[in-house]
């Protein structure tokens, strides 16, 4: 079954015959989306190839419109008010948990690089998974919630800097000048959207919210458009749509533009998290298994642990901080681009 149009639609299928399931046992949605990725890969019913192309597509699709939705609900005064204790907590749990996981993985026979690989791969949480789990519960505005999405951001900025060394480091280019350059780069595209946010994007908005279905029309052209700028920028493509959210967060119409672009952002990240369950590989399952349980459990217990204690240290409640670590326990993308 080549036809990328009967592909999706027995896809979407399955995930419906598997939500139903799911939505008994009282479990989150998210859940039914990567067990049916599983079973539409090619462990089972194989309904994903053929299409590579198209489908990572639609994985960029999703994740661009549900970082896009996170901008919309923050503005600059969220910035402000997380940018310092978010900018602390990320740079405390990266070292805290780098160190540990390096000193776990001294009990198996790797080399030194391969353990500082693994240990930094470890130490990032998945933006979009964990801003969907917050979305699904409504908890965007939460006091946890702004502060772990702050932690995010921080972590992506890190990644990003990593990702600039390692390269330079590779490709023989001073890495002090990749850095600027880089810095230089995002300083300018971020001042270039705020005088655009703030002098010349009302006038237009008053303009084409005349027309529900041109505001739409214009709000995902804006959106795809800062996003793509931003990643040819060397930054990746959801701080690329934060950026384009946060530039639309202070208007009048953000509600109706959230409004508007939630299904479309929906119909996408249910594909993106299939996809994602999809490219589940058990090669050399046993091989990989010691590492892979001992990982695990240090990120599933010890990485919340760790975040609960920064947290704490920065002044939050018990509760705050207890939700916070649970919900930023799982592993970045990052992790495998890092590895790759």
């Amino acid at each position: 079954m080549d036809n990328i149009f009967l592909q999706v639609s027995a896809v979407l299928g399955v995930t419906v015959l598997i939500a139903v399931v799911v939505r008994l046992l009282r479990q989150p949605l998210l859940v039914a989306y990567l067990i049916a990725g599983i079973a539409s890969g090619p462990l089972y019913l194989n309904l994903l190839h053929g299409n590579p192309e198209i489908f990572r597509a639609f994985s960029e699709f999703g994740i661009v419109l549900l970082l896009f939705a996170v901008g919309l609900h923050l503005n600059l005064g969220f910035l402000r008010n997380v940018g310092r204790p978010a900018l602390l907590a990320g740079m405390l749990q990266l070292a805290i948990t780098a160190l540990v996981g390096y000193t776990l993985l001294l009990i198996f026979p790797l080399g030194m690089i391969s353990r500082a690989y693994l240990a930094v791969a470890i130490t990032f949480s998945s933006t979009v998974i964990i801003v969907k789990l917050l979305n699904e519960k409504r908890h965007e505005e939460r006091t946890y919630g702004r502060q772990v999405i702050g932690l995010l951001i921080v972590q992506d900025l890190i990644a990003i800097a990593i990702l600039v060394f390692l390269n330079a480091f590779g490709s023989g280019q001073p890495i002090t000048v990749a850095l600027v350059g880089l810095l230089l780069r995002g300083g300018c595209i971020i001042i270039a959207v705020l005088l655009l946010a703030r002098y010349v994007l009302p006038y237009i908005l008053r303009h084409v919210a005349r027309s529900t279905e041109f505001l739409f029309l214009f709000t995902i052209a804006w959106c795809f458009v800062i996003a793509s700028i931003v990643h040819l920028a060397g930054f990746t493509i959801e701080i690329g749509a934060i950026i384009a959210g946060l530039s639309l967060g202070s208007s009048p119409y953000q509600p109706e533009i959230a409004s508007r672009t939630r299904p479309l952002r929906d119909f996408f990240l249910v594909l993106f998290f299939v996809i994602l369950g999809s490219q589940m590989q058990l090669g050399d399952i046993r091989a990989a298994l010691p590492i892979g349980l001992a990982l695990s459990a240090f990120i599933l217990i010890g990485n919340p642990v760790i975040l609960y204690f920064v947290f704490r240290m920065l002044g939050n409640t018990r509760r705050n901080s207890f939700l916070a670590g649970v919900t930023a326990a799982q592993v970045s993308e990052f992790g495998f681009v890092l590895i790759f």
